[in-house]
């Protein structure tokens, strides 16, 4: 049921990415980069075998909370 669940959120934000792709052209890049990476997220799921799967949402996380940290350094850097 969640496997399901996460498809159809992935399916209906992709729409929403599509319906902004087609309202603004100048967010073109960000719309196919956003709509590969919800189809990647929500194929993922379906994957046979756990570990493999634990990993990746283990790395996942990991890469967003360095992300997550380097725009807090940034920020408080005066970069961003």
């Amino acid at each position: 049921m969640i496997r399901e669940l996460v498809l159809l959120a992935g399916l209906s934000y992709l729409i929403i990415a599509l319906v902004q792709l087609m309202l603004n052209q100048t967010v073109r890049l960000e719309s196919i980069v956003i709509g590969a990476a919800l189809i990647a997220v929500s194929l993922v799921h379906w994957a046979p075998d756990c570990e493999w799967l634990k990993q990746w949402e283990m790395a996942a996380l990991w890469i967003a909370v360095a992300l997550f940290v380097g725009y807090a350094l940034a920020k408080a850097g005066g970069i961003a």
